[in-house]
């Protein structure tokens, strides 16, 4: 694989939690500066506490001003769900409220009221690129959290995105992002669309014991100021998209993704808005440290210039904001690409403060969160950020849509940042809330998680949390080892070894170092290129075995039946041996054609012996799949039938399957069979992530296996994810971890002893 530049590598120290960054590339004003001597104790740090399933996706998030409930917006659903986390460790969701009216309705944003009362839903009606239908404010009483009712709806512009909220009672008004994206048939936005979006300030003095007169909804138009900033794009159809308010000061931030652009909106008159200036947010250029190709590999060789085009937009002192540039619009035809794949810090005058340039992206390839499949697009997608004071010191969240992350940074200086930790999140987190006010004293960061229906709430510990060894967070040493897709596991006492699917372009063996899993962390210190006849393999690895000798059995799923195939390999990774299925096995399998195969393999312990998990059996219409056993010195397979658990709602949605295979050391082979709940099958359908074990000695040909319960991660441990593709016995103890298909949270779990 390509190296890496030196001069990134000291970006990306593979242990400490507290690394300062330097930008990597920018816009021609960009200036950076080191950050000063920290005044938060160096271990301040964010540990997970609940990863909570929800119905319908999860995509923005808010809080009660008391932290104790969570109101989240479901747009699929038409609902908003609610949440009680008056203990964060264990939430309880509570009953979805239907926002739609007349069954048409799409909300799209929420805010609590400052005083805890009322919930503020800003909902689409239907609108698209024909139907200019204006949206609502749909008002919600919170005070029975169990029974919440409606209150009054106010007619805003046409597609309402986001919305903050300014001001209490007598002067409390939504700052509305009216978008009015004229969403084509296949989903997407038409730009430039021919309705003019704008930003609606929406007075809510007159809510019930507010006792005011209602400032109606009043209009700022975009359109001649869009026109008169430089670097903008389609200055004719504004389209606003993230409100942030800087309570001090009662200005707002409005970014305008698609036109490049970010309004400011002066609120201190409770009567008149303003719009005060619209400035271009410009371009970030990266030279030499990113990676444009769609090509199955990571390597950050490449240059770019993309507009950054934010998404969301964040306040961190009473002049300086952030934008987190996603990006939303094309490629141009000067080659500029849409988004800054980082987070910039921006002043109100439009200056550049700091620019992340590639640090956020590197980070992610450390961390096995750089999904290549958007090298060509956006990258890692950065689409949310907020801020909040932590333990007296100010924080900087960044959120990764694709890359399913949020980095955080300490704000030593108020506008430095300083990285601390990355925090893996549910699929494509969408929305994030910080909660600092509880009367406990528990200060929570929250991620509304849009890809699989779930939140992420994370606690903070001024001193640092307590290393988890049971779940330690996976890193490479550096971002010259980019990994991820862990598909199989094993061990020869000292090291753990992994492989990966096909997510990348040359099938590898990843060396992993559990010496500070105590500090609660597994280093990836090697890699092993799998090669044959001196050029690169490359197949579907999802099981590994290691040997006494140190060679190693992978087990590669096919295309097909006859693709599936074991391959032995060196402790170098060269190919030396390739075994396919025997005919009598192939002629088992009801289609040929069946593209279910390889799951796992492991191997006796004088490697004579091989068992391979195969994922859904020899008819995939039938509850069974197959454990095959094959003699390595007389070339002979042998198979049985293993009985599939079936999903107690959609059992052909969610069908199930076997993901890895494991043999002990007194004669069993444990199985991890899962659904296709979790992941894109949404964390609440998730129902049977389930380890079980069957005796070695049973798999003879004809045979239906009898299977014990060994571990239900489902139940015991939590397990939303989809794909809990490996396990291993390490040191007694047997660990799980999924598959992140290239990007994303992977979980790595030490069950405990066997």
């Amino acid at each position: 694989m390509p190296p890496f530049k030196k001069s990134l590598l000291s970006l990306v120290a593979a242990t400490a939690l507290t690394v300062g960054l330097a930008a990597c590339g920018g816009s021609d004003d960009d200036t950076v500066t080191q950050p000063p001597a920290s005044t938060a104790p160096a271990a301040a740090a964010f540990a997970m506490t609940a990863f909570v399933p929800v119905n319908g996706v999860a995509e923005i998030v808010a809080a009660t001003p008391d932290g104790l409930t969570l109101v989240y917006t479901s747009a699929d659903a038409g609902t908003i769900g609610l949440v009680d986390i008056t203990d964060p460790a264990a939430p309880k969701t509570l009953p979805t409220v239907d926002v739609r009216k007349a069954g048409v309705g799409e909300p799209t944003s929420v805010a609590i009221t400052p005083d805890g009362k009322f919930a503020i839903v800003a909902v689409r009606m239907g609108d698209d690129v024909t139907n200019a239908n204006p949206g609502l404010l749909r008002v919600y009483d919170l005070s029975n959290k169990s029974a919440v009712t409606w209150v009054k709806d106010i007619t805003v512009g046409i597609g309402p995105d986001s919305i903050a909220l300014v001001g209490s009672t007598t002067t409390l008004r939504a700052v509305v992002a009216i978008e009015d994206e004229e969403t084509l048939a296949n989903g997407d936005a038409s730009i430039p669309g021919v309705r003019p979006g704008r930003i609606d300030v929406v007075g809510l003095q007159d809510l019930p014991g507010y006792g005011g007169t209602s400032t109606g909804v009043q209009s700022l138009e975009l359109v001649t100021a869009l026109k008169a900033a430089a670097g903008v794009n389609y200055a004719d159809d504004p389209q606003p998209e993230f409100v942030s308010v800087r309570a001090g000061t009662n200005t707002a931030v409005v970014s305008l993704q698609e036109n490049n652009a970010v309004a400011l909106v002066d609120l201190s008159d409770p009567k008149t808005p303003k719009l005060t200036s619209v400035h271009g947010t410009g371009t970030v250029t990266r030279t030499g440290d990113a990676d444009i190709k769609k090509d199955t590999e990571i390597s950050f060789t490449d240059s770019f210039t993309g507009r950054r085009e934010a998404d969301a937009v964040a306040w961190l002192t009473d002049t300086v904001f952030a934008t987190a540039n996603e990006g939303d619009t094309a490629k141009g035809a000067d080659g500029v690409f849409p988004g800054g794949r980082g987070f910039t810090l921006f002043d109100t005058t439009g200056k550049v403060v700091y620019e992340g340039g590639a640090s956020t992206e590197l980070h992610a390839v450390q961390y096995g969160h750089y999904p290549d499949s958007r090298s060509a697009a956006k990258g890692v997608e950065i689409e949310g950020v907020a801020t909040a004071t932590y333990g007296g010191t100010p924080f900087l969240f960044v959120g990764s849509e694709r890359g399913g992350f949020v980095e955080v940074h300490r704000l030593d200086s108020g506008t430095t940042p300083t990285y601390v930790q990355m925090l893996p999140t549910g699929m494509s987190p969408e929305g994030l809330a910080t909660i600092t006010g509880r009367a406990d004293g528990k200060q929570l960061f929250v991620t509304a998680n849009e890809g699989d229906g779930s939140l992420n709430l994370y606690q903070f510990y001024p001193n640092g949390p307590t290393p988890n060894a049971a779940e330690p967070q996976i890193a490479a040493k550096d971002a010259t080892i980019p990994w991820g897709a862990l598909s199989g596991l094993t061990t020869d006492g000292t090291y753990l070894y992994a492989v990966p699917d096909n997510a990348f372009g040359q099938s590898r063996i990843w060396r992993l170092n559990a010496a500070d899993v105590a500090k609660g962390r597994i280093t990836i210190d090697k890699v092993i290129p799998l090669t044959l006849a001196g050029a690169k393999f490359n197949a579907d690895a999802e099981g590994i075995a290691v040997l006494a000798d140190g060679s190693f059995w992978v087990a590669m799923e096919g295309a097909n039946v006859a693709g599936n195939e074991l391959v032995k390999v060196t402790a170098d990774g060269v190919v030396t041996q390739r075994v396919k299925l025997s005919a009598a096995i192939q002629a088992k399998f009801a289609n040929a054609n069946n593209t279910t195969g390889f799951e796992g393999v492991t191997a006796s312990a004088d490697g004579n012996t091989l068992y391979v998990a195969l994922q859904r059996g020899f008819d995939i219409t039938k509850p069974f799949a197959a454990v095959l056993k094959y003699d390595v010195p007389t070339d002979t397979w042998t198979s049985a039938q293993y009985p599939l658990e079936q999903h107690s709602v959609n059992p052909t949605t969610y069908w199930m399957g076997l993901s890895e295979i494991q043999l002990t050391t007194d004669g069993r082979l444990l199985l991890i069979e899962r659904d296709k709940g979790g992941g894109e099958g949404r964390a609440i359908n998730a129902e049977v992530k389930r380890i079980y074990s069957v005796p070695a000695s049973a798999v003879v040909d004809g045979a239906t296996l009898t299977k014990t319960l060994v571990r239900d991660l489902r139940k015991d441990y939590r397990w939303l994810h989809e794909k809990a593709e490996g396990m291993v016995v390490f040191k007694g103890d047997l660990w799980v971890v999924n598959d992140n298909d290239g990007g994303g949270w992977t979980r790595m779990l030490n069950t405990g002893k066997l």
